[in-house]
């Protein structure tokens, strides 16, 4: 009996060490509301032109003047990866963008995710939404747009949503039009690892946009990474106010990490038998 007690403690032992590591990865998840409703949260890192205007309660990344570049950064990490496993994401931002006076609003706006510490590249003015350098490209720097002017050397000729993986060049997009102007609008994004799955869908009124895109998040961005809000203006101009921004993220074990521990387990347990 003694032989075999043991013979069962680490047997014990090393299940329930895999048993918490599996929970452990299930449990890191990232989850933050904001509604700017007068509130001006201190865990956000501001960048730019974002700023909170005295006449309203949203927050602005924009006014309607050329050449800006605002953006919010929330202030703690969010783990993208770790020992084979990934987070699944959705983000919600209510935003409204408000043409500049000559009626040709520029350039929109973006959610983002980026190496911690990065800040706006310089250059990243007008095309490129706060988020690419001034050659338009990003490392590491995924991004999902709302683009409402049209840049004829690398977007479709209308404004669109973008679906933006280390370029301003999107990897996909869809058209809009002009419903997206001067009232609240619905951006959600949602990624799923297992399937690699990227959708955004833009809701403004009555009508919906959407669109999609495969990709593996994980091995393009880094293991920990800062998401964000950003908008800019070029020549032409407009006013992005942002009205509530929603994100959550939860570490998803991976099947073949779960497969891995499944094998372990069991050779664990056929050597004490």
């Amino acid at each position: 009996m003694a032989k075999l007690l043991q013979n069962l403690i680490p047997l014990l032992s090393a299940i329930v060490l895999l048993l918490a590591a599996a929970n452990t990865v299930r449990s890191q998840t990232t989850s933050f509301t904001y509604d700017f409703w007068g509130d001006q949260p201190n865990d956000l890192i501001y960048q730019g032109s974002a700023h909170f205007p005295s006449r309203t309660t949203f927050l602005r990344l924009t006014d309607a003047l050329s050449s800006q570049v605002g953006r919010v950064v929330h202030s703690n990490p969010v783990q993208f990866s770790q020992g084979g496993n990934q987070v699944d994401f959705e983000t919600t931002v209510n935003f409204i963008i408000t043409p500049g006076p000559d009626n040709t609003p520029a350039d929109g706006l973006a959610f983002f995710i980026a190496p911690v510490g990065t800040t706006a590249p310089t250059g990243s003015n007008g095309a490129n939404l706060g988020v690419f350098e001034s050659n338009g490209n990003g490392a590491a720097v995924f991004a999902v747009e709302v683009d409402t002017y049209v840049n004829g050397a690398w977007d479709p000729l209308y404004p669109h949503i973008g679906i933006d993986i280390g370029s301003r060049a999107s990897s996909n997009t869809t058209q809009v039009d002009s419903s997206i102007l001067g009232q609240q609008v619905t951006l959600l994004i949602n990624y799923v690892g297992a399937t690699r799955m990227i959708t955004a869908k833009v809701t403004a009124g009555s009508k919906t946009f959407e669109v999609s895109y495969e990709y593996d998040l994980s091995d393009f961005v880094t293991e920990q990474v800062q998401v964000g809000l950003s908008a800019s203006t070029g020549q032409h101009v407009a006013t992005h106010d942002i009205v509530s921004w929603y994100f959550t993220a939860t570490m998803v074990q991976s099947k073949a990490v779960a497969r891995s521990r499944k094998e372990l387990a069991g050779n664990i347990i056929r050597q004490f038998v």
